[in-house]
């Protein structure tokens, strides 16, 4: 039987996991894993059997990165998998589009209210300014750099680079993965102007038949134009019109414009397969304690009503 791994992309790379406390980021491990991300939704019997996984797995790899796994699976925590220690830190979500119809058909399932304060926000930034004002689209290996520098500048502004290290990259390595997937005609980077400044950004990549909607960010004093709305709306109109996509994929967790903006919701795991060392047992246990106890403490401080109040002040202590 043909091994699912064999229907995935995979990549050998470092993911950054996190140990977080709230929104304090107190360091982090990086293992190199083989990340195993399936080109399609709902493949049956993944991960595959830990025997094939066994065979597939580099010998300069700790383990296996295996994305997209069915919710229902494993349960979340340390377990084992065969011989690897199987580590998944909780369940998520995933919002995405599917590609179906026109662009016009899409917005038909958005009420009439919805539609037509979405459609009014978009007129009302594009009038702003007729001949600059809209969405820039980078697709060449040659226009990567350029891009790359508008949108980091964007991303440093945030609250996602500055408080949980989360932004776009603005390190050479990141630009050459750029370049590297644009040569591939993997790479679709957008830039939403108001005037000659550029005040949001979104890095989005192929994946399969699917563009994943990967790292994005605006602006904050530029909140008002509602820029994340408005760069969305022109990017779906795009992906609509471009023909050659399935799906537009927001990526894990929830989000109230990935709700607003998706057609289908998706529960699944990332499942972490490590070689069975002591010091991996040590670490991935150490994350998922870490993580549960930062929630349980989010959870009484939002009983309380100080969770806001906390993430505030820490926001102004980072600058």
């Amino acid at each position: 039987m043909l091994a699912v791994i064999d229907s995935a992309e995979t990549s050998l790379l470092r993911p950054r996991l996190k140990f977080m406390l709230g929104e304090l980021l107190l360091g982090s491990w990086q293992p190199q894993l083989l990340v195993a991300d399936p080109l399609r939704f709902g493949l049956a019997d993944w991960p595959d059997a830990p025997p094939l996984m066994q065979a597939a797995l580099p010998a300069e790899a700790d383990g296996f990165l295996c994305r997209k796994v069915d919710a229902q699976r494993f349960d979340p925590g340390i377990g084992r998998y065969g011989d690897f220690i199987r580590y998944v830190r909780y369940r998520d979500v995933l919002h995405y589009v599917e590609i179906v119809g026109s662009f016009d058909d899409y917005l038909k399932r958005f009420s009439a209210k919805s539609r037509q304060n979405l459609s009014r926000s978009v007129r009302r930034f594009l009038e702003r300014d007729p001949q600059r004002n809209g969405c820039e689209i980078y697709t060449a290996a040659a226009d990567m750099p350029r891009f790359h520098a508008e949108a980091a500048a964007i991303s440093q502004q945030t609250y996602q680079t500055r408080l949980l290290d989360a932004g776009l990259p603005a390190d050479a390595e990141f630009l050459q993965g750029m370049v590297a997937a644009a040569e591939r005609g993997d790479a679709r980077g957008y830039l939403l102007r108001d005037g000659e400044r550029a005040i949001a950004f979104a890095w989005c990549r192929r994946h399969g038949d699917n563009l994943i909607y990967d790292t994005i960010g605006y602006l904050p004093d530029s909140a008002s134009l509602s820029p994340g709305n408005v760069l969305l709306f022109l990017i779906l109109q795009d992906v609509f019109s471009h023909g050659s996509y399935a799906i537009l994929d927001f990526g894990p967790g929830e989000a109230q414009y990935k709700a607003t903006f998706a057609t289908h919701r998706q529960e699944f795991e990332d499942v972490y397969l490590l070689r069975p060392t002591l010091r991996h047992r040590l670490l991935a246990s150490l994350h998922y304690r870490l993580g549960n106890l930062s929630s349980d403490i989010g959870a009484v401080l939002e009983r309380y009503g100080l969770k806001k109040r906390i993430k505030n002040l820490i926001r102004a202590a980072k600058g």
